[in-house]
């Protein structure tokens, strides 16, 4: 008898308020929003990802661009891609998750795929919504490669002409006629954008922490009087400096 109080009282505890695991009793939008506020929290972390893009409905992707970085006092981001892609090279992880957050439309748990330490998440995006958040973020990208251009541009004149000051060189105004050309056709191309996003987010249930993302994001729109597709994949990891999980 002594024995069966002792266990019953156990099980007692165990549902206890503050007993068992924190992800217990949340939905599936609570986690999310406590995994977005978990990470807000975290002082220092590195984070490693891959991009890649797919062009037409067979959606074949290209070879995957990598990209990993450190985050120091909360926001201040060191970051690196293994090549020239302005997306991968401007990933700010806790403002990627914060949108995902914003924008989304449904969050459920994945039952099959979750266990005692990890709940998995399937997130859908609002249509308006991401479709809003790649217009700016395509127009930001357009924007730094406004930026980057006329400078290459510069870098190689070698006649006394193209260096005179004041002067614009015709190299020059062609390529400011072509930038002009460019702007037009993209918002040309955003005017007729949609976008679809889900992703599927992995958290820690003891400390609910993201420990990864994983990102399907398909772009509708219509280019030079055809409808065109485009995916993009992108799957971003989070740990502790040094390696390990948060």
């Amino acid at each position: 008898m002594r024995k069966l109080r002792i266990v019953t009282f156990g099980c007692i505890l165990l549902m206890l308020p503050g007993c068992g695991n924190a992800a217990d009793n949340k939905s599936p939008q609570e986690l999310l929003s406590l995994s977005v506020s978990g990470l807000s929290g975290v002082d220092r972390y590195a984070f490693t990802g891959t991009t890649g893009i797919g062009f037409g409905s067979g959606s074949v992707e290209s070879k995957a661009t990598s990209f990993e970085g450190t985050v120091e006092n909360h926001n201040q981001v060191q970051l690196k891609a293994n090549e020239n892609d302005t997306m991968s090279s401007n990933v700010r992880p806790l403002e990627l998750l914060t949108e995902v957050q914003k924008s989304a439309q449904s969050t459920e748990l994945i039952e099959s795929e979750s266990g005692n330490r990890t709940a998995v998440l399937r997130i859908k995006a609002n249509e308006k919504l991401a479709s809003e958040n790649w217009r700016n973020k395509l127009r930001s990208e357009f924007s730094v490669l406004e930026q980057k251009m006329p400078t290459a541009i510069r870098a190689k004149m070698k006649s006394k002409q193209a260096v005179a000051a004041g002067k614009e060189t015709e190299l020059e105004k062609a390529w400011k006629e072509e930038l002009a050309k460019s702007r037009s056709q993209l918002e040309n191309m955003l005017s007729t954008l949609r976008v679809q996003s889900d992703y599927r987010l992995i958290i820690d249930r003891n400390k609910m922490l993201p420990l990864q993302l994983e990102e399907q994001t398909v772009l509708h729109y219509k280019a030079e009087g055809a409808q065109q597709q485009e995916s993009r994949k992108t799957v971003v990891k989070f740990m502790r400096q040094g390696g390990g999980n948060l």
